[in-house]
């Protein structure tokens, strides 16, 4: 899908809104993040809601910015890990149990390398 990029304020704006008005602040990121899960494709939408429920539980515990950022470069870390845990073909180190790994199929996991023989 080729999608025109959001408008945002400039970062100065974004900065000066979070300083003096905390809520708007958190509802122009409510809207944008709605925005851009609605642009996305009907099959895609679902898996976005789901990750955007659970950022906002993550940072819902966080007590300051700082502590959000931290908390969310945590999190981006293991989907990394597991991305790449999925691309390598390894279901023990993506994360899922080794009760889940034999039934696999019900999670619905494909390997690149089953898939495309050629991927890398």
């Amino acid at each position: 899908m080729n999608q025109p990029a959001q408008q945002l304020p400039s970062f100065d704006e974004l900065v000066k809104l979070a300083q003096e008005d905390e809520a708007a602040f958190e509802q122009l990121k409510r809207e944008k993040c709605q925005e851009l899960i609605q642009s996305a494709s009907p099959e895609m939408q679902p898996r976005l809601w789901a990750q955007q429920s659970h950022i906002d539980r993550l940072v819902g515990h966080c007590k300051n910015p700082h502590h959000v950022n931290v908390v969310l470069m945590q999190e981006l870390r293991k989907q990394v890990q597991k991305f790449q845990s999925s691309l390598q073909g390894s279901l023990q180190d993506g994360g899922i149990s080794s009760e889940n790994a034999a039934n696999s199929d019900k999670l619905n996991v494909v390997h690149l390398s089953d898939r495309f023989s050629d991927w890398r």
